[in-house]
Order: C-alpha cells, then structure tokens, then sequence
C-alpha cells in the first residue's frame, strides 16, 4: 500500500506544479487559498496560472484530440438563459436573443481511466482546495459516469455565445490555445437573484464598449469561475490549432448523477450507449 501511495504522489507531482503550489505546506496553502479567494470574490473568477506541469498540459492536450473522432458535436442557436420567452418580451428581448453554441464534447467514460486528467480531477487535495477556495463546507467530485470530467474543444469557427451557467460555479483547466480567438470574455455580477437588469444584459450583447473584461489565461491554468450571475462568452476560434479545456465537475452533495435527458443533450446519448461518431 505504501508504494502504490508513493507512486500516486510521484504521478501528480509530475502533473501539478507543486513547487509553484505548494499545497502540503500550510502557511503556503493559506496564501494560495487567500488570494484565489480574494479574487474570486472581487471579479467572479480566480486563475491558478501554471498550476499544472508543460508536460501535463501537452498530455492531457493530446489525450483530448485522440478523442475527436469519437467526440459528440454540438451546434445549435441558443438562448443565454435556457428559458422560454414571456408573452410580454419584445422580438429582441435579450432572453429570445440566440447566440452560436458549437463544439465537440467527450464524455468521462470515454477517457483513460489511467490517463493524466482523471488522475488530476481524482487528486483529493485539488477537491479540497476548490472546497476552501469557494468557501464550502463540503465539496465532491461527482459520481455520473459521462459528466464527471470532460474535454471540450472549440476547432476553427466554433464560438460559445453569450450564456449564464445554471451551475453556482465552474472549474475547468484550459490545455491548449487557439492561434486566434477563442478568448473568453465575460460581464462579472450583471444579474443578481433579484434583479435580472435585462437592460444591462442587453447592452453587453450589443457589444456596448466597457461592459465586459476578458480572461488571459495561459494554458495549465486552473480557473474558478461563478457563471451563474455572469454573462460569458468564448469567441470565435480562428486556425488549425484548436481550443482545448477540461471541464471538472464537483457538487456539494455527494454521489451526484444526472439523469438521461441531460446526457442527451450533452453527449448525444446516455449511459451504455455507443458514441455518437460526428467527424
């Protein structure tokens, strides 16, 4: 037993940065909880720069596009609220606006289950340090055999138009940039549980100057972001080179599934059945 916990140390200090981020260490651990906290709550974001090894970024970039050809494809129209529209609401209100939403997806059982992303999501102390980051009481990584960890890549022409998340929070990794686009550009706290100022809403979707800010993120960086009160984008990507993220799912509640309908609409098809082949 000690040899295969010495092991599955070695593996992740291989992939984590742990000299960057010294998480064993308390009084570092406490800094890094401290200001990604700080961040999080000022801009609705906070960004781990360089948390995992170049090696583990190119890995886990190439273990991504291995899965392309068997990857679903998603392209649709849709709106950034996932709502019907009111009767009252005019032609343009900004919840009948629709935005592009195309990209390939992969589900979890469609990745190595000995391959380095999973080794990573699986880390207990990155579950904890997200934990402690978003100020939780409890946090888990999820059970659902497709949506607990996947890959999404945005190749030449594919967007993520402007949305809010149904989700409080999302933690993804970003492994590979495109050669243009694909930036991720957002309006931190433009709604609120009480006031869904459709007017301000309106205006970053009219491209109104000085709404929005924008992410420079590096590949290997670990993002924290709070999507629900944010309306968020990622722009067109541009060249052969495509966008890669892996998206880590946790939940405050242990043991989370979904069920079949959301895996249809995410993946194309439910638990046990063959990949949707789209390429």
């Amino acid at each position: 037993m000690a040899d295969l916990n010495q092991q599955a140390a070695s593996r992740i200090e291989a992939l984590v940065d742990l000299d960057r981020y010294p998480l064993a260490d308390p009084d570092a651990r406490a800094r890094i909880v401290a200001d990604a906290r700080a961040a999080f709550a000022d801009t609705g974001a906070a960004l781990l720069p360089g948390f995992l090894r170049s090696e583990a970024v190119a890995a886990m970039a190439a273990e991504a596009l291995r899965l392309l050809p068997v990857a679903y494809r998603r392209d649709h129209m849709l709106t950034a609220y996932g709502q019907s529209a009111e009767d009252w609401m005019e032609p343009d209100h900004p919840v009948r606006r629709t935005a592009p939403y195309r990209m390939w997806v992969t589900a979890t059982d469609q990745m190595d289950p000995a391959g380095p992303t999973l080794a990573v999501y699986d880390w207990q102390p990155l579950t904890d340090l997200v934990r402690d980051i978003l100020g939780l009481p409890a946090l888990y990584r999820v059970a659902d055999p497709l949506m607990r960890c996947n890959f999404t890549i945005l190749r030449d022409g594919d967007a993520h138009g402007w949305h809010f998340d149904g989700n409080d929070f999302v933690v993804s990794l970003l492994l590979q940039k495109p050669e243009e686009g694909g930036l991720f550009e957002y309006a931190p706290g433009i709604r609120s549980g009480r006031d869904e100022n459709y007017d301000g809403v309106r205006a970053v979707m009219d491209d109104t100057p000085g709404l929005t800010r924008f992410q420079d993120v590096a590949p290997g960086t670990l993002v924290l972001f709070r999507g629900r009160q944010a309306l968020h984008r990622v722009t067109p990507v541009r060249g052969a080179r495509p966008r890669v993220i892996a998206l880590l799912s946790y939940d405050e509640r242990p043991e989370q599934v979904w069920g079949p309908d959301s895996h249809r609409r995410v993946f194309g098809r439910t638990v046990g059945e063959p990949a949707v082949v789209c390429v």
